[in-house]
């Protein structure tokens, strides 16, 4: 089975606290892009194998597909094996979900070949163990996240528009951009900004649209090539502009395609891995 896994942009992020278990509490927008992995998945007699084409990446237990196989496996009691194969075009350490949206599409994979029966809620269960982009992954549609990014509201995402998607030769990890946050300066600061993007979206692309992003700050502090990439996506037409998830990944949203076409063009000249994707409504297509 061949599954391709979408990567994601954060709309708005904004993390509100830290909670007691020592995970933050956040509301986010989470839009699915055209943006893809491409994931084999085979059954084998026995044991589980993840092989992938990017050598950054831990392709053993560590990895969030093998995790992902071994919790569905072991929990409808298969004694089979699976050989998950992933071709990469989701750049990591981006914010861009790549590895949860790998392991959901793992999950729903698993299931559909292996005929496992798992429910939606029974599958978005066993991807919150995995990660906290994991479930909305599973969900497969526009949400909006509550939690730790867990509990799911469906909501009406992008109706159209092109994404450009540029990130830097930089890697931030999601540990690092928590413990770089100061919660005191961006608290409260988000709530109102979340219903406001909401009600302009009915109105895209002729409305004002204005993206929040809690760890935005912090990043641009430290990483001045994010800085002079939102720079220059804020330069030309774009409609929202903003850091996806912890970064290091930028995007920005345009009406029009020649639009953005040119500002890809732009940041491309410079040697930056740079896309234009369109939203799309659903996280995992099996083909």
């Amino acid at each position: 089975m061949k599954a391709l896994a979408s990567a994601k942009i954060n709309l708005h992020l904004d993390v509100i606290r830290r909670r007691e278990d020592g995970y933050h509490e956040i509301e986010t927008f989470y839009q699915p892009i055209s943006l893809w992995d491409e994931l084999t998945i085979e059954r084998v007699p026995s044991g589980i194998t993840v092989e992938g084409d990017d050598a950054t990446i831990p392709w053993n237990e560590e990895n969030l597909c093998y995790r992902a196989a071994k919790l569905i496996l072991d929990k409808t009691g298969r004694r089979e094996g699976v050989r998950i194969r992933v071709a990469k075009g989701i750049p990591s350490g981006a914010g861009l979900g790549g590895g949860s949206s790998d392991a959901a599409a793992t999950l729903l994979g698993i299931n559909k070949l292996f005929e496992c029966g798992v429910s939606e809620g029974e599958l978005r269960e066993l991807a919150a163990l995995i990660g906290s982009d994991v479930p909305f992954f599973v969900l497969g549609k526009p949400a909006i996240g509550r939690g730790r990014g867990e509990v799911l509201e469906e909501t009406r995402g992008l109706p159209g528009g092109w994404v450009v998607v540029v990130k830097p030769d930089v890697t931030i990890s999601t540990r690092w951009a928590y413990e770089n946050l100061n919660l005191i300066l961006t608290k409260g600061l988000g709530g109102a900004k979340l219903t406001t993007l909401v009600e302009a979206l009915q109105g895209f692309p002729n409305t004002r649209l204005e993206a929040y992003n809690s760890f935005e700050a912090a990043v641009v502090d430290h990483f001045p090539s994010v800085y002079g990439i939102l720079s220059v996506l804020r330069s030309g037409k774009a409609l929202l502009s903003s850091l996806s998830g912890s970064g290091s990944a930028c995007f920005a949203i345009f009406a029009k395609e020649s639009e953005a076409r040119e500002m890809g063009g732009r940041l491309g000249e410079k040697g930056l891995f740079v896309r234009v994707a369109q939203p799309v409504e659903t996280t995992v297509r099996f083909v």
